[in-house]
């Protein structure tokens, strides 16, 4: 093994019969390997080289073993790391004991109570679901979303932010990053660190976002419900703004349930079905349905666990389901809605006077609907671009 290159970082943990997770924390880096691979991967730590590592398994076996060939493949994957170059994560360790009050079992059930309490809320007093007219909480449409767009990406930075937490309660870092699903612009908390872990210690900081929108929630229907019961008294501005959270944090609520987009219920229902890599092998074997897969795919397929080809079964129909939903979606809200939010925006740069109030309206709106129609492009070509790098 190369002087430059360490595995003392890397966990060992078996997964199934003959199948154990390899990888480093640190980084998020993990591999599938058998049984033998994890035997290399003990004796690299222990210090052995690659040669005395080959020699020993082939005496413990009694086949040659390609020492050589599995560490270019743990290299390949990121497992090892530089001795010369240290890890460095865009958010800082938290230390545990700050944060994991949060997500011990009072915590969990003060969620779960949120959540309960507040569709019981909806249920008795049907004034208080969303509507789509709860985005406009000012009589100016461009204010409306102005405020709109900034409440909903600072509730989504929190609703992050409590995954980074949940992941630093039980030991893993992370990171936030921009990223996209389907055709929907997304941040997303990198804990790909939580898969050297037990299955059972995964669910928490899976359900982390879903657990704080749930607060976010009722706080903001329990005033309302209370206002309109004539317990307490609200401003009318108050009342709208809150009703503006609860459209926001429903509807977030909701795409967390699309497991087709591998949103929070798709990380936990891969880790209840014991699945490694269900979203790529459901993709490619609805894929080779239409068009030859390249070796490469094709090879996805046949090394793929039959566990994640047994989900992938049934997987397909909501992924399909989940396809033709946000076809239709785009079909006719999102286009219709870019096309009258367009030419509004375009009309009144080119009919009020420049720089003028009027004016700045129309650019602002265009501004902000061009970023949302335009951002998962973007970071579909970023990821591309990234891939093909690699």
């Amino acid at each position: 093994m190369s002087a430059y290159m360490s595995l003392a970082h890397v966990v060992v943990r078996k997964e199934g019969e003959d199948e154990y997770v390899v990888g480093d924390p640190a980084s998020g880096n993990f591999v599938v390997v058998p049984e033998i691979g994890a035997r290399l991967v003990e004796l690299f730590v222990a210090g052995r080289t690659v040669e005395e590592a080959a020699a020993e398994l082939e005496r413990e076996t009694g086949e040659a073993i390609d020492a050589a060939d599995f560490l270019d493949v743990l290299r390949a994957a990121g497992v090892t790391r530089s001795t010369e170059e240290p890890q460095h994560w865009s958010i800082s360790r938290i230390p545990a004991r700050l944060v994991r009050p949060f997500f011990g079992p009072t915590a969990w059930v003060v969620y779960g109570a949120c959540l309960v309490v507040t569709l019981a809320l909806f249920v008795i007093e049907p004034s208080l679901r969303p509507t789509y007219e709860d985005t406009f909480v000012f009589p100016d449409i461009v204010l409306s979303l102005l405020v709109t767009n900034v409440v909903v990406i600072a509730l989504t930075f929190l609703h992050e932010t409590w995954h980074a937490f949940a992941g630093a309660a039980v030991g893993v870092p992370s990171r936030i990053r921009l990223e996209r699903r389907g055709i929907f612009p997304v941040l997303e908390t990198d804990l790909s660190g939580l898969w050297a872990l037990p299955p059972a210690k995964r669910y928490g900081p899976f359900l982390a976002g879903m657990a704080i929108d749930s607060v976010v929630l009722f706080l903001a229907v329990a005033p309302r419900y209370a206002w309109s019961r004539g317990w307490i008294d609200l401003s009318p501005l108050l009342i709208r703004i809150l009703a503006m959270v609860v459209l926001s944090q429903v509807a977030k609520l909701a795409f967390q349930t699309l497991a087709y987009l591998r949103t929070d219920m798709y990380l936990v229902m891969a880790t209840a079905t014991g699945c490694g890599n269900l979203h790529q092998v459901t993709r490619l074997s609805l894929r080779r349905l239409v068009r030859r897969l390249t070796p490469a795919e094709q090879n996805v397929l046949s090394t793929a666990h039959d566990r994640d080809l047994r989900v992938a079964r049934w997987y397909r129909l909501l992924y399909i389901t989940g396809l033709i939903w946000m076809v239709w979606f785009a079909i006719h809200f999102i286009v219709p809605s870019a096309k009258v939010t367009f030419g509004w925006a375009f009309g009144v740069l080119l009919q009020a006077p420049t720089f003028s109030l009027y004016w700045c309206e129309g650019l602002i709106l265009l501004a902000f609907t061009s970023l949302n129609v335009f951002l998962p492009l973007g970071v579909a070509i970023r990821n591309r671009r990234r891939a093909a790098a690699a």
